[in-house]
């Protein structure tokens, strides 16, 4: 008997692990070229949500959606680095959920960025520069 008990133990402990690792949900994008175009989506119903997208072209492109519950907490950050004279990059976020949080930092000749957030708790900042 005591052999049945151990193992309804150990699975039940394996079912519990396998849960919380898949409750939070983290990506990250790095990308170097001519034109970098990227689209990141998340969502999760209780915990935490974090992106991070690196670009480095002549032309960059970012789009990332968080959605969250109202305990949820997303985080963003998206880095834009032109490495030619004339060019471009475009970052939009969009963060809906408890606490939001996001940076956008932008290099370029011409540089533009929209952030909508929904939540309890929100802070955004934009750094953007021409060369």
């Amino acid at each position: 008997m005591r052999i049945n008990y151990l193992v309804a133990t150990v699975v039940l402990l394996s079912a519990s692990t396998a849960f919380d690792v898949q409750a939070g949900n983290s990506v990250s994008v790095l990308q170097f070229g001519g034109t970098n175009l990227s689209f990141t989506s998340q969502s999760t119903p209780i915990n935490n949500n974090t992106a991070t997208t690196l670009q480095f072209g002549s032309s960059n492109t970012a789009t990332s959606l968080q959605l969250g519950s109202v305990s949820s907490v997303n985080l963003l950050t998206i880095g834009q680095g032109g490495t030619t004279v004339t060019a471009s990059n475009t970052a939009m976020a969009g963060q809906g959920g408890g606490s939001n949080s996001s940076l956008i930092g932008q290099i370029g000749a011409s540089n533009a960025a929209a952030i909508f957030q929904l939540g309890v708790l929100n802070g955004s900042t934009v750094l953007q520069s021409a060369p």
